[in-house]
């Protein structure tokens, strides 16, 4: 059952790691998945966007989540927190990314 919906986007309950951001629609490649954009309304899909040491997008320059290849609809979205760390979020959390490069530990004075 979805927890939050929003265009292009479900958040559902993970018992494991809490919720997570699940597209419902395919993202392209390339495409842009939204806006950095965490402080606007007290939900945003940027607050609902999971860790993982091997992601399915990233943000550029421009403040955008771009597709680091095709996600599928029904696919989790992820992106790699040590790679864009927000100054009011200081990380230090065990990862659940089940990644067969997963740090285990992540960490903002690790990068």
């Amino acid at each position: 059952m979805s927890v939050f919906e929003s265009a292009g986007f479900e958040v559902f309950a993970d018992e494991g790691k809490g919720n997570g951001l699940f597209t419902s629609r395919e993202i392209l490649k390339g495409d842009t998945v939204y806006l950095l954009d965490y402080w606007s309304a007290e939900i945003m899909p940027m607050h609902m966007t999971n860790h993982s040491c091997e992601p399915n997008s990233r943000f550029n320059d421009a403040g955008e989540l771009i597709a680091l290849r095709d996600i599928e609809m029904g696919e989790e979205i992820t992106y790699d927190y040590l790679h864009i760390p927000l100054p009011a979020s200081p990380w230090n959390f065990a990862c659940h990314c089940k990644s067969d490069i997963c740090l285990g530990w992540i960490r903002t004075d690790r990068k």
